[in-house]
């Protein structure tokens, strides 16, 4: 059974329990089941079949979990991208883009466009459900990796390890006396279609807000039990609630992913939205490989959560040698087929277990803990001091007049990389003022320049996108 016939069972156990609220728009599972049947007819009139591999594309979360769920009925596989990965994305064999706007599609791809008539009952509905699309080693759908530092790339989920990655989200989400959860995360991530997916197999209901403002009032009007999101979205939520007073009352858990956690945003989320913080790591490839809640090791800079029992995660010497607990080193982690990128042209690709490289260093203490030092392919090596860019960010964090900041390289006039900080200011500041006040606070790593920006590029995740920084400060 997947988690769409959950859906379904749940529209009939359950059929007037809210399944997705929006602000201003709630759709019960009784709701949500019948627009899937809808959907699912017209896909299936629009000429696409079992087997297709499609893109989508949508900004309103209860269209894009019914296109998705429906799509997933008729065994079409599919991939989420924002309208800015259009025009880069990797080749995935793909029909068509399935979206609700007057999108461009990428050379190759048709058109399926869906307006408000495909949530309205079809004259009939007898599209053809595809038996095999059940199958767990079947290829079900395609994620985007984050591609913060580089390229975005395709990974495959099988039936079987999409419906593993609910169920370990089921066992390891609970918010006892709770219903409801607020989910800040893009839905161009994977992260985010697990988090609703397995919110709707649990009966709970899926909420989606368009700002932080907006999940401010969610939070107190719906009486949302738990929330998940980045440090960034958390760090843009308690910096809201200065402007949009809430009690955030209802909060029983925040799961905090996609990124480290520092002690001092750590420690304003449990005072200003919950005491009951937990913290997770985890990726596109090997989805949340280890979790634990913070204050079992507050205070503990780059903890990230004792490692899942189901997951295998090692940390290995530049040559791939295992390092003893304590010592530092390069992480990896066995997932199916290595995490590599999905090459098109079988529905049932090879799964074998390899290891994949996330790409950041670690080390495992002797209790199981995994403590993130920073990341390979972003250390700064300024000098032969390789910095990771977070450590820079750290030192203005909670500063009241900076909003969000990014650390990036850039040569300097000798061709040697100099550590630079993209600012964006709540108030006026001089860089001058700022450079010496970060000299005071670290001369190792505080920035060679500051440079004023109106907004920091990040992801679905709320990562930075430092390439794009790199790009705009070389004009």
């Amino acid at each position: 059974m997947t988690f769409v016939d959950m859906i379904l069972l749940n529209g009939r156990l359950h059929p007037n329990r809210p399944a997705i609220m929006l602000y201003e728009r709630l759709v019960t599972y009784a709701m949500l089941a019948e627009a899937i049947h809808w959907v699912a007819q017209r896909l299936h009139a629009s000429g696409l079949k079992a087997g297709d591999i499609v893109v989508v594309c949508f900004d309103n979360p209860i269209r894009h979990l019914t296109v998705v769920a429906a799509l997933m009925r008729l065994g079409i596989v599919s991939m989420t991208a924002e309208p800015g990965q259009l025009a880069s994305l990797p080749d995935i064999g793909a029909r068509a883009l399935v979206t609700g706007s007057g999108l461009a599609p990428p050379p190759g791809l048709r058109l399926v466009l869906v307006d408000d008539g495909w949530f309205q009952p079809p004259a009939a509905i007898d599209y053809p459900v595809d038996p095999a699309a059940a199958d767990p080693g079947r290829l079900a759908l395609l994620g985007l990796t984050s591609g913060t530092t580089g390229q975005s790339k395709a990974v495959a989920f099988t039936v079987g390890e999409f419906d593993l990655r609910l169920r370990n989200l089921m066992l390891y989400h609970g918010a006892p006396g709770t219903e409801r959860d607020l989910i800040l995360i893009g839905f161009s991530s994977q992260w985010a279609l697990s988090e609703a997916a397995r919110a709707l197999a649990c009966t709970r209901t899926a909420c989606f807000a368009r700002s932080a403002e907006e999940a401010l009032q969610m939070i107190d009007l719906f009486q949302v039990g738990a929330v998940f999101g980045s440090p960034q979205q958390f760090a843009t939520l308690v910096a809201a609630l200065d402007t949009t007073p809430a009690s955030c009352a209802s909060v029983r858990l925040v799961s905090v992913a996609g990124a480290t956690l520092t002690p001092e945003l750590g420690a304003r989320i449990r005072q200003r939205i919950c005491s009951s913080v937990m913290i997770g790591y985890g990726s596109t490839e090997a989805g949340k490989t280890a979790m634990g809640p913070l204050d079992r090791f507050d205070g503990v800079s780059g903890a990230c959560g004792y490692v899942m029992p189901d997951a295998r995660i090692e940390i290995v010497d530049d040559e791939g040698q295992p390092l003893p607990r304590g010592v530092s080193g390069r992480v990896r982690i066995l997932v199916p087929a290595g995490g590599r990128t999905f090459v098109p042209g079988t529905l049932y690709p090879d799964r074998t277990p390899d290891w994949f490289y996330p790409q950041d260093t670690a080390m495992l203490r002797e209790d199981g803990l995994l403590v993130v030092d920073g990341r390979t392919d972003e250390l700064i090596n300024a000098g032969g001091l390789k910095v990771a860019p977070e450590r820079v960010e750290a030192l203005v964090a909670g500063r009241p007049d900076i909003a969000d900041a990014a650390a990036f390289a850039r040569p300097g006039p000798d061709g040697i990389d100099e550590i630079w900080l993209a600012v964006v200011a709540r108030a006026p500041i001089r860089a001058e003022e700022l450079l010496a006040w970060l000299i005071g606070r670290s001369p190792t790593l505080a920035p060679r320049r500051i440079v004023f920006v109106d907004v920091i590029p990040r992801n679905a995740m709320g990562k930075a996108e430092r390439g794009k920084l790199r790009r705009a400060a070389a004009g």
